[in-house]
C-alpha cells in the first residue's frame, strides 16, 4: 500500500465496463438524440479521450473524437421511414478488461419499432452485434478501439423494411430517395451535385454496394455518410459527393483493414494488450 501507486488502486474493471456500457446506452433512442442535434457538446466529458481514434469494420476509420463520437451516436438509429426502427436497448454481453489500459467486449443492440414511448418498445426486429477491442487512457477515456461489425447486412434487411438491396429496383428507389437527402443536407459551399438529376445519373453508375463492405466508392457508403452530413455537413458532405471525398473511395483491405501503426500510432500487436508491469504506456 505505501508503494506510492494509490492511483493504480481503481477498479479498472468495473470502471472500464461501466464507460463501455455507458457509451452503447446513448446508442438507445432517444438518448442519442442531445448528440445529434448538439453533436460533441453534448457528449458526456470522460468516455472519449480528445484525440480518440478507431476502426469499425465494415465501416472505416475514424480518425478523431469528433469522428467517434458521429460514428458511435450519429449513426445510431432515429425512427424513420420505412422501419421506423430504433435501438431500444443495449446490453453488454461478453467483456474482459485484465488491465487498466485495455478492455474486449461484445454488446447486443436490440433493434425494434419505435412505439413513441421508450420504456415500452415496439415489435422486435433484430439484434446489431459489436465486438470490440479498447484502449483507455490513464483517466480511462477511451483512446482507440478497433471493432467489428458482423453480418451488418442481414441485420440491415431485417431492422430496414426487409428491402432487398441487391434488387436493380430497389437500388434504384433508394438512389431516388438519397439524392434529394444529400442535396436537402449540402448546401452553398457544401453542395456536391447540380441537382437531384445530376445525383441520381452519377450514382446510377456507380457500384450500389452492401452492408458488409460499406467501405468503397459505392451508393452504400454514401447512404452512411448522408446521415452524417446532417450533424457536421463541412465534413461529410465531400464523402457524398462524385469523388466520394476520401471517405467512399475503393480502400484496398490490404491497407485500410491494417493499418494499425499510422491509426494508432503504436507498433501492430502492442494497441490492445496489456502494458508491461511497471510501464502503464498511457498517452495524455
Amino acid at each position: 500500500m505505501g508503494n506510492g501507486h494509490h492511483h493504480h488502486e481503481v477498479d479498472y474493471y468495473a470502471r472500464n465496463l461501466k464507460t463501455v456500457s455507458t457509451i452503447y446506452n446513448l446508442t438507445v433512442y432517444p438518448n442519442n438524440l442531445p448528440i445529434i442535434v448538439n453533436g460533441s457538446s453534448a457528449v458526456p466529458p470522460s468516455l472519449f479521450s480528445a484525440n480518440a481514434t478507431g476502426r469499425v469494420t465494415p465501416l472505416g476509420n475514424f480518425t478523431s473524437f469528433e469522428d467517434s463520437i458521429e460514428y458511435f451516436f450519429a449513426l445510431a438509429l432515429v425512427p424513420a421511414p420505412p422501419a421506423y426502427s430504433v435501438f431500444s436497448n443495449a446490453e453488454v454481453v461478453e467483456f474482459s478488461s485484465g488491465c487498466p489500459e485495455v478492455a474486449a467486449s461484445v454488446a447486443y443492440l436490440t433493434t425494434s419499432v419505435w412505439s413513441g414511448n421508450a420504456s415500452a418498445p415496439g415489435p422486435y426486429l433484430s439484434t446489431l452485434k459489436q465486438i470490440a477491442f479498447w484502449r483507455f487512457d490513464k483517466n480511462g477515456a477511451v483512446q482507440d478501439y478497433d471493432a467489428w461489425i458482423p453480418n451488418l447486412n442481414d441485420w440491415n434487411y431485417l431492422a430496414e423494411g426487409k428491402l432487398d438491396i441487391s434488387n436493380p429496383l430497389v437500388q434504384a428507389g433508394e438512389i431516388q430517395q438519397l439524392c434529394p437527402l444529400i442535396q436537402q443536407r449540402c448546401t452553398g459551399s457544401n453542395q456536391q451535385y447540380t441537382d437531384v438529376n445530376q445525383c441520381v445519373s452519377i450514382l446510377s453508375n456507380k457500384t450500389f454496394g452492401n452492408f458488409d463492405e460499406v467501405w468503397g466508392n459505392n451508393v452504400v457508403c454514401r447512404s452512411i455518410h448522408v446521415i452524417l452530413a446532417l450533424v457536421n455537413p463541412v465534413e461529410h458532405c465531400p464523402h457524398v459527393g462524385p469523388t466520394g471525398g476520401g471517405k467512399c473511395v475503393d480502400e484496398p483491405y490490404n491497407d485500410g483493414y491494417f493499418d494499425d501503426e499510422a491509426l494508432f500510432g503504436r507498433p501492430e500487436g502492442q494497441v490492445f494488450v496489456c502494458d508491461k508491469k511497471g510501464g502503464r504506456g498511457w498517452r495524455d
